[in-house]
């Protein structure tokens, strides 16, 4: 998920571990959080199990005896988790459920007796929490971040990276199951009704019209996410960032309504546990998408338990918001798998240097999203050799794909990634992930691979000796002028042995020498 997932605590770390626990309508879940203050930050555990704690119960109604009997035994089940894993902090937030339910205390004092300290947070801070994942895991600047649980949804408006309206109203997946789609099949009728409900409810907020980004978050949204990439054959295996279409999620719509509950499990991608709830999250994401005018939502898996980790972690910062998304979740991922911080510092100082200077002579055109892929390479071109050495550049590009850099789309991912791969050996064809690229990117890729490969060569010796690059042409050839203190020869002759690259990129001969 976004998953920013890596190594448990080691012996001697000073790093804090916090359990999250999203005490949900349908599911209860408990994520442990490992984090030096200032420092690397990283997902190391996550417990779920469900409850349903208002299947099919009416809103106005308690919460019966047998769910508050399994909401106490899974807060049972936490508390001894957190006694035994080293947990330093607890952080659990009751949401809907049982905010709305007439015993909400009596269910809350249950869950505290069973050793989980927890509180409620009203649908305004739940809303925040999940606003505060979103912005701290995407791009977004400004538009609509929306929360889909089992009991409620909560929808926001941000502008400038600031969350300016919200409502939290009770349209989640289980309590639109248990009004709405109850019985073993469903109707285009069912279907019908939910919709123009859910619309009636967006509709009165007129707010939700004005945006032209929506980001949606929720164990729903994700299980829909999975479902349209399994069924498209979609190449990457991560939901966070995907883009679910309106269309494609409307062919999800019409294939969970023409099946009875039973069968649903039997669609890929969707969890036997989800599958009698999935439709109605389906059918009230897409009101939404109608409300919004968006014909595509971008999946984020940071939602409300991320928002209650920022706050602890950027504390005492309000709102407790990164600087910049993407540059946060490159250094993270960095140091999270230990790579050498000076030797790639100063590799992404030299293959910055030497893609500026061609960008000056006019060799390529500069493009800043390019420059911002071959920082991200540079800094994570070794991550790879905390598995091992030899082969570092595959592991490294198994964890570019797979270990999350949130705030970058798919095709990003690949670009970085087949960069990561590129920095050594030969430089490979993406395979099915070319899927996920534009028509010129092989092209992006083999010139910003060439950048990064005489960059690391220039730091073979890992000496930092070469303090810049200026470049200069003559004719076909372009000069690649070191300025460097110490012996440069390895460097410079290491450099040359990627000529050939530099030429099938760029149609130029290489020269490196010391100014």
């Amino acid at each position: 998920m976004g998953s920013r997932v890596a190594r448990p605590k080691g012996p001697g770390d000073d790093a804090r571990r916090l359990a999250v626990v999203d005490l949900g309508s349908n599911t209860f879940r408990l994520v442990v959080f490992e984090y030096t203050p200032g420092g690397p930050f990283r997902l190391v555990d996550e417990v779920r199990e469900v409850v349903r704690l208002t299947e099919g119960t009416p809103p106005e109604n308690p919460i019966p005896p047998d769910a508050l009997e399994r909401a106490a035994r899974v807060a049972r089940l936490f508390a001894g988790f957190c006694d035994g894993s080293e947990i330093d902090g607890v952080r659990a937030v009751a949401t809907s459920a049982i905010r709305d339910a007439p015993n909400g205390d009596e269910v809350l004092q249950a869950i505290t007796d069973s050793g989980l300290p927890a509180r409620v947070v009203s649908g305004e801070e739940e809303a925040r929490y999940g606003y505060i994942g979103a912005v701290n895991g995407t791009t977004l600047t400004d538009g609509l971040v929306a929360e889909l649980g089992g009991g409620s949804i909560q929808v926001g408006l941000v502008e400038d990276r600031l969350l300016t309206r919200s409502i939290s109203r009770p349209l989640g997946a289980v309590r639109m199951t248990d009004a709405f789609m109850a019985a073993d099949r469903q109707t285009r009728d069912d279907v019908r009704a939910l919709k123009r409900h859910a619309l009636d409810v967006f509709h009165l907020k007129p707010w939700i019209s004005d945006a032209n980004r929506l980001v949606a978050m929720g164990g729903a949204v994700r299980t829909l996410a999975t479902m349209a990439q399994q069924a498209s054959g979609y190449p990457l295996g991560e939901v966070h960032g995907y883009l679910l279409g309106r269309d494609a999620l409307g062919e999800l719509i019409a294939r969970m309504a023409a099946l009875p509950r039973r069968e649903r499990k039997r669609i890929p991608g969707l969890k036997a546990d989800r599958a009698d709830i999935m439709l109605a999250g389906a059918v009230v994401l897409d009101a939404l998408m109608q409300a919004a005018d968006v014909d595509r939502v971008e999946v984020c898996a940071e939602g409300l338990r991320w928002g209650v980790f920022w706050e602890d972690y950027l504390a005492p910062a309000d709102p407790p918001l990164v600087d910049d998304v993407r540059a946060t979740s490159v250094r993270d991922l960095a140091e999270v798998y230990g790579h050498d911080r000076p030797h790639c510092e100063q590799v992404a100082h030299l293959a910055l240097a030497i893609f500026d200077g061609l960008a000056r002579l006019g060799v390529h055109d500069g493009d800043p999203r390019e420059r911002e892929w071959l920082w991200a390479a540079a800094m994570l071109h070794d991550v790879g050799t905390l598995v091992d050495y030899n082969d570092h550049h595959k592991h490294g590009h198994y964890l570019v794909l797979n270990a999350g850099l949130p705030g970058f789309r798919h095709r990003e991912l690949v670009i970085i990634a087949q960069l990561v791969r590129g920095h050594r050996k030969s430089i490979q064809s993406p395979g099915p992930l070319g899927a996920l690229l534009k028509s010129r990117d092989e092209d992006r890729i083999l010139r910003l691979a060439a950048f990064l490969r005489i960059a690391e060569q220039l730091e073979v010796g890992r000496a930092r000796a070469i303090t810049g690059v200026d470049c200069a042409t003559s004719g076909d050839t372009v000069t690649l002028w070191l300025r460097a203190h110490g012996d440069v020869d390895v460097a410079m002759w290491s450099a040359r042995q990627e000529a050939d690259v530099f030429k099938k990129a760029t149609g130029r001969r290489l020269a490196v020498e010391r100014a």
